[in-house]
């Protein structure tokens, strides 16, 4: 998809990107999400309450929370579901390394130093890269008199950015996170009690997924709860998915 809209807007021009924020909602009059960046997190404190320690995918990482639900924790697909009684669950993934920017040229014959020269090579170093530029993007980058290039890179990134916060739930904020071995993105402000927080996290040796969800929505997963577990997050040697009593 990302290379076909790229191919549009180098042939097309600066008319192109008219047509895509139209289509795609991206001038952030209908979707305020587009207009947040990332911003640092406040609360850095961690849950001591009494946990346990799960592995799965060969990560391992605790949860503040000795209610694991059995027989409605399994695997659905690439996804891990983690239940708990008390209603709390969480979706854990492992997407392969760089699939977003190796996935922009896909099978559209998109060239790589066209790539480059486009976004800029520190852009697409990485998937965090990538995606943390998106994220810094809002519509106010663009207007009637920005330059063709700078036009194009922008629309492309807010085309990244809406699909990426909308599947995350990141309109009541998105925040960076840093660990031991991850950086990576929060999406979803824990005090507005959304009906699920998303982290991505990215490290030297793969990525990791997280989204998490409260059905009872009786105060929701609080932050030094969500801390726990991504702070905690480490790859293991062997490919382990148990549950660790």
């Amino acid at each position: 998809m990302f290379g076909v809209v790229f191919i549009y807007l180098y042939v097309f021009g600066v008319s192109a990107w008219f047509v895509i924020i139209k289509g795609r909602n991206l001038s952030g009059k209908d979707d305020p999400s587009l207009w947040k960046t990332p911003v640092a997190l406040k609360d850095l404190s961690i849950s001591s309450a009494p946990g346990r320690k799960l592995s799965y995918f060969g990560y391992e990482f605790e949860v503040p929370w000795d209610d694991v639900d059995e027989q409605k924790t399994r695997l659905v697909g690439k996804w891990q579901l983690i239940s708990f009684h008390s209603g709390k669950s969480i979706v854990f993934y492992t997407p392969p390394p760089n699939e977003v920017v190796n996935g922009v040229p896909g099978k559209n014959g998109v060239d790589r130093r066209a790539l480059a020269r486009f976004y800029g090579d520190e852009t697409i170093q990485s998937d965090y890269t990538f995606i943390r530029a998106a994220l810094e993007t809002t519509p106010g980058d663009i207007g009637l008199l920005t330059p063709r290039g700078a036009a194009a890179r922008t629309i492309m990134l807010l085309l990244m950015k809406s699909i990426q916060v909308g599947a995350n739930d990141g309109e009541s904020g998105i925040f960076l996170i840093q660990t031991k071995d991850f950086h990576g993105f929060q999406y979803g402000n824990s005090a507005n009690r959304p009906p699920s927080i998303a982290a991505d996290l990215f490290g030297n040796k793969g990525r990791t997924h997280f989204v998490f969800r409260d059905k009872r929505c009786a105060g929701g997963i609080s932050q030094p709860e969500i801390n726990r577990v991504i702070q905690s997050v480490r790859p293991v040697h062997q490919q382990a998915s148990s549950v660790d009593h």
